[in-house]
């Protein structure tokens, strides 16, 4: 019974919080007027069209699904269903990989709930497929973890990067090597490298779409406030701790070995790329995902080992964390 109580609750839980994340997209994401733009151009197209652009460095899956069910029920409607669906897949299989439920749901929504689920919508979706992908490398079942990270490279590219997580899992020694470029990474902006424009020409070999962050308008508008360092010196700092307290859970445990190089590859691709923002902070935080799995272990561990003042201390800054990404993001809001 208890068990029945337990389930109902965690996914009543889990639909509200969709609810409430297709409210803000539609009521008050600075993006969604992108979104209803990119649908409009879509909806001229014809299917013959359609199916002639057809690639896998397209985002297919994505864009044949929004054509469709967009004719059918309508835009807004469809991008609800999606958004609920994809939601609650994500925090299903959150709670899957680190039980209990509401520690990895509570980090998941405090880091990455406003920026993909309300705002990020295509990224969201493609998550819905990488997260259950990590679930499967979890549980050895790599053929199908590798499908569903591909899949979710069809709905949005940049989920591609996400097939370093095998090399990474089954070679141990590569994670010993992004420790050690995570140390130095620091130097990097230091010493003023960046792979911006190396990275810009290799995106067009496969798709014209990302020149975009290249012109020289968007470049201009690039880290005025500062903020982007501020913000990579957090993560690094919070990657650096979070690797000093679970050392040796990391040196028995290969997938959460696993997701703490994920997190220090993000860091290292922000300083790869501190000099754009927008294209350095999105891929950054793709891999930085891998806080979410890591912050609930540090959690966890705390609560066995009775260390209060580090449960309080990531819980206090992790919600202080989603109060300013809710102030960055949703600004019309809160000057109300």
């Amino acid at each position: 019974m208890n068990n029945r109580v337990d389930f109902v609750i965690k996914y009543s839980v889990f639909t509200a919080l969709s609810l409430l994340a297709v409210y803000l997209c539609q009521t008050a994401s600075r993006d969604w007027i992108n979104y209803q733009w990119l649908f409009s151009i879509d909806t001229k197209k014809s299917w013959e069209q359609v199916f002639s652009e057809i690639s896998i460095f397209k985002e297919p899956i994505y864009y044949l699904i929004t054509k469709l069910g967009g004719e059918i029920v309508g835009f807004s409607t469809l991008i609800a269903i999606l958004t609920t669906a994809t939601l609650i897949t994500k925090l299903h299989y959150l709670s899957k990989i680190v039980p209990p439920a509401y520690v990895i749901c509570f980090f998941y929504i405090c880091s990455y709930f406003l920026l993909l689920d309300t705002t990020a919508l295509r990224v969201a979706y493609a998550m819905a497929f990488t997260i259950p992908g990590f679930y499967y490398l979890q549980k050895k079942k790599v053929t199908l973890s590798f499908i569903l990270v591909s899949l979710a490279s069809q709905i949005h590219l940049t989920a591609i990067l996400f097939v370093v997580i095998y090399p990474l899992y089954f070679i141990r020694y590569l994670n010993i090597v992004v420790f050690g470029v995570f140390i130095f990474s620091p130097a990097i902006i230091w010493i003023d490298f960046s792979v911006f424009e190396w990275l810009i020409q290799l995106s067009t070999i496969f798709t014209g779409r990302y020149a975009f962050y290249a012109q020289a308008k968007v470049l201009e508008q690039q880290n005025s406030t500062g903020l982007y360092f501020y913000f990579i010196g957090f993560y690094y700092l919070l990657v650096a701790s979070i690797h000093f307290y679970l050392k040796d859970d990391l040196r028995e445990n290969p997938f959460k070995n696993l997701m703490a190089s994920l997190a220090m590859l993000g860091v290292i691709i922000m300083c790869l790329l501190h000099d754009n923002v927008v294209i350095g902070a999105r891929l950054g935080e793709l891999f930085l995902i891998s806080t979410v799995f890591l912050l609930s272990w540090v959690y966890l561990k705390a609560k066995v080992n009775k260390h209060i003042f580090i449960q309080l201390n990531i819980v206090i800054i992790f919600l202080l964390y989603a109060i300013a990404r809710f102030i960055y993001l949703f600004p019309n809001i809160v000057s109300i």
